[in-house]
């Protein structure tokens, strides 16, 4: 077990963006601050271009802090989350990077869970550690992995295994900047945050762990409440990800269901069939088109867009 006395260095960095959430920091910052080890990790503070008293609420948490842990905090022009996540990718100093949101919060003994799992598997190559979120620290989002402290591949756990629900997923931060962070597309403020893992698993393993780390509480207006017409909205990167998981590493279901998608997000941004069909999977797209198109309508209907 690592105890306090043995860890000086940052090994996670603890990244929050945050946007308009500002009344939400002191609950979170109670959380890393009650951590059984109040070492090894440092939070940065991601501010997505917020118009509330986010930064005063940051002046006062570091106020009350007095260095007990290093706090930083970044502003920048609203782009969405991805783009925050992003800043906080060049500028982590840990080892790991663990994404909180501003609206969650840690168990006690989170950090502590992280370091003597990352301690065991530092050397093998592994591009992070799994964990489950939890609506509290007994009840489980969705569903438990396959087993318990097993190394996998995230691709084949995730998805081909149906492993439903919100993670707590910790990475190397030097995967997350050896693959770019994630892509951003003019005018749009989401794409889903698989792709960049997916990317990173075709690669790399990690290491699976049936504990709950992480506290989450869904609000309204949240991102994940606000579904399916966010992502309509920006349809050059839900098709950007859509593409990510129609490899081959995924199961054929999946791949026709992320085909299907593919068609309905590039038609929502108007691209036309040929330009549909200028992609890695052709045959597959031409296979599925016209019950993606007729899905596009329907949901174009529905949703009023």
């Amino acid at each position: 077990m690592i105890k306090k006395k043995e860890r000086h260095m940052i090994t996670v960095s603890i990244v929050t963006a945050t946007y308009n959430r500002g009344h939400f920091l002191p609950l979170l910052y109670d959380s890393i601050r009650n951590q059984d080890i109040i070492t090894a990790f440092e939070w940065l503070i991601i501010d997505d271009g917020s118009t509330d008293d986010t930064l005063s609420v940051v002046e006062k948490i570091k106020k009350q802090n007095n260095g007990l842990f290093p706090i930083r905090y970044y502003h920048k022009s609203n782009g969405g989350k991805h783009t925050a996540i992003n800043l906080g990718i060049k500028e982590a100093l840990g080892e790991l990077f663990f994404i909180v949101d501003s609206d969650d919060i840690l168990t006690a003994n989170a950090i502590e869970t992280i370091l003597n799992d990352w301690e065991r598997v530092r050397n093998k190559g592994l591009c992070g550690i799994g964990y489950l979120r939890g609506y509290s620290e007994e009840d489980i989002i969705g569903a438990s992995y396959s087993k318990d402290g097993f190394i996998g591949n995230f691709i084949d756990e995730r998805f081909n295994k149906d492993i439903s629900g919100d993670k707590a997923e910790v990475w190397v931060t030097q995967y997350l900047r050896e693959y770019g962070g994630f892509p951003v597309f003019d005018g749009e403020r989401f794409i889903s945050e698989s792709v960049l893992w997916i990317k990173i698993s075709r690669s790399h393993d990690m290491l699976f762990r049936n504990k709950i780390i992480y506290i989450t509480e869904y609000l309204e207006g949240g991102l994940s409440q606000v579904g399916r017409t966010l992502r309509f909205k920006c349809p050059q990167g839900m098709a950007y990800g859509s593409l990510e998981t129609m490899s081959k590493e995924f199961s054929l279901k999946i791949r026709i269901k992320e085909a299907l998608l593919y068609i309905v997000y590039s038609k929502f941004g108007g691209i036309g069939l040929k330009n549909i069909l200028k992609c890695p999977y052709p045959l597959l797209v031409l296979f599925v088109y016209l019950p993606g198109l007729l899905l596009f309508h329907y949901w174009k209907r529905k949703y009023k867009m």
